[in-house]
């Protein structure tokens, strides 16, 4: 399946970027819609820097950020 997201670029086109599958951190607060990259994090169980609770690991369909990330 192929995945992709219109991302607008500089000079105003949007062009399509495709989408990886992504180890994230999710909050488990379910009020909370706080997430985050699992490869930018510096701990390795981090707390929500929204509402202070544990996350947990978890998985989404973005585009990449880095060269460094897992292909």
């Amino acid at each position: 399946m192929n995945h992709s997201a219109r991302i607008p670029s500089r000079s105003g086109r949007e062009h399509a970027q495709p989408l990886y599958p992504t180890e994230v951190w999710e909050c488990t607060n379910e009020d909370c819609p706080c997430w985050m990259r699992k490869g930018l994090t510096f701990e390795e169980q981090p707390k929500c820097p929204m509402c202070g609770s544990e996350m947990m690991p978890g998985e989404r369909m973005l585009p990449r950020v880095s060269d460094k990330e897992p292909r």
